[in-house]
């Protein structure tokens, strides 16, 4: 054995009899690998891995899909319990919609609540409740807002998709899958305008919706203001007539007497029959005006009406340049317009987001994957490093976006045609503003001129020439002008006070917000 062997032979000896410092050695490292850090070092000490860029998207479009939920519930409870940032156009007092809870849906306590005596307030707030176009026009908004819940179903589908059908490197790593760039575009971008053109159309079929409210109590306060002037109509024709059956006997006796013609007695007569017709008529005008209320609030042909309460026009009329500020901001019409422009400018910039290319030339963009474009076994560069020989150097990567350009420019020009036809209508509510106002503005007129001079002056011309052709001074012509002039001057009247409450009614149609408060 020479001197190489013995030393070789020792070593393996020393090794395989394993002397303390081994032993130690040996805990040592088992303590070491059983380390564990404490839960500050991993909260704070130890540094955060960078998120994948599929997992950034995945998070912004999760972000996004919360923000499409939270503004369906926003427009959920403003379609239920009205929007703060846009006031409908009435909103009756909460104590009589809350007693009026059953008639909306029981057609009994709704004609128990429209016999004699019934304000205008409880007609207005059953239209609001039992309307059947108010109803539809309700369901219309609420299913537009589904219309949230559509705007990510296509996207969450393809995102399924690319999520189904990414690649795997089975033979290096964590057998991490792939999400290139160019499947996971345009998310989340284009979803937020998705939901920005459905929060557009949504804010349309609201305004629809306060359209229909705004035309069926203006519908209602006309036919409650005709109502009664048909009634009080029929009170003054009745008086007229009794009015006519004493003259038609003073004008007998002057005959039988042989103080007077039959010629007189012929006249009254005609004019007596003429006014019991007119009476009949309005009797008839009065079942179509109840009929027009049971319409209304979805009642029944057999359900009665009764008479509205006596109620007194409001004589006050609105400064009219404030008006016109008003009506443009909250006239129902122009609001659905200014949605439909938001919508179709956002549908503009979505397609061209889809069609044309963006600022960047997408030379830099690659997929997440720096295990399969580094190294020595990579499978591609990291970065383009050729252009597309069709395309030439520094020109866009999508050379046919200019296919879809002519659909493009008919959107722009449809976009510009809305605006105009904003434009048009605001000067027609302008215009609109102004009529509405002059007839409200003349109704007062009207109704002042009557009642404080042109009826009292009827009246006593009427009492005037009765006693003056009792005693004979007065022609029997003079008599019977006095009396129609009395019947016209009671019925202009009465006749202009609803037209005041129909003009006030308009005019609120018109500039878009109910009540209306004048000096």
């Amino acid at each position: 054995m020479n001197g190489k062997t013995l030393c070789l032979w020792a070593v393996a000896v020393l090794v395989a009899v394993p002397g303390p410092g081994a032993a130690g050695y040996r805990d040592l490292a088992e303590e070491v690998d059983a380390y564990e850090p404490t839960g500050f070092y991993e909260t704070n000490a130890r540094p955060r891995p960078e998120p994948e860029p599929a997992e950034v998207v995945r998070d912004g479009f999760e972000a996004q899909k919360a923000v499409l939920r939270q503004q369906k519930e926003q427009w959920t409870r403003a379609l239920e319990t009205g929007d703060p940032e846009a006031p409908p156009f009435l909103r009756p007092a909460p104590q009589l919609v809350a007693a009026l809870v059953g008639a909306g849906q029981d057609p009994a306590e709704a004609e128990a609540v429209l016999q004699d005596g019934f304000s205008l307030e409880a007609l207005e707030a059953l239209i609001l409740s039992r309307n059947p176009g108010v109803r539809s026009a309700a369901r219309k908004a609420r299913a537009a807002l589904e219309a949230y819940d559509q705007a990510t179903n296509l996207d969450e589908i393809l995102r399924q998709y690319t999520a189904f059908t990414e690649g795997l490197m089975t033979g290096v790593g964590p057998m991490k899958g792939r999400e290139p760039v160019a499947l996971r575009f345009p998310f989340p971008g284009i979803l937020s305008l998705k939901g920005e053109i459905v929060d557009q159309e949504v804010r349309a079929a609201r305004e629809t919706l306060e359209i229909a409210r705004r035309d069926a109590v203006t519908a209602g306060r006309d036919a409650y203001w005709a109502l009664g002037f048909v009634r009080s109509a029929q009170e003054i024709t009745g008086e007229m007539l009794t009015l006519l059956h004493r003259l038609e006997a003073v004008a007998r006796t002057r005959y039988e007497t042989g103080r007077t013609s039959f010629q007189d007695v012929i006249k009254v007569r005609i004019r007596r029959e003429t006014v019991e017709k007119d009476l009949d008529t309005l009797a008839e005008r009065q079942r179509n005006l109840e009929a027009r209320i049971r319409d209304l609030v979805d009642l029944p042909p057999a359900a009665s009406v009764g008479a509205p309460a006596a109620r007194e026009p409001d004589l006050g009329v609105p400064e009219l340049d404030t008006l016109y500020a008003t009506a443009l901001d909250r006239r129902q019409e122009l609001r659905r317009l200014r949605a439909k422009v938001g919508k179709l400018e956002r549908m503009l910039e979505m397609a061209e987001t889809r069609i044309y290319p963006a600022y960047s030339l997408n030379l830099s963009l690659y997929d997440a994957e720096a295990v399969t474009r580094v190294g020595t076994f990579r499978t591609g560069e990291p970065f383009a490093t050729t252009t597309v020989a069709s395309t030439g150097a520094g020109l866009p990567r999508m050379p046919w976006f200019g296919a879809n350009d002519a659909y493009l420019r008919e959107t722009r020009q449809d976009l510009e045609a809305l605006r105009e036809r904003l434009r048009a209508a605001e000067n027609a509510t302008v215009l609109d503003v102004r009529n509405k106002w002059f007839r409200l503005d003349e109704a007062r007129r009207e109704v002042r001129l009557y009642g404080d001079s042109v009826v009292a002056l009827s009246q006593a011309a009427l009492e005037v020439s009765t006693r003056g052709y009792e005693t004979g001074e007065v022609p029997f012509a003079d008599v019977i002008v006095s009396y129609t002039t009395w019947l016209e001057a009671n019925l202009a009247l009465e006749r202009w006070r609803a037209g005041l409450g129909s003009a006030r009614a308009a005019l609120e149609a018109a500039v878009g917000v109910s009540p209306l408060s004048g000096p």
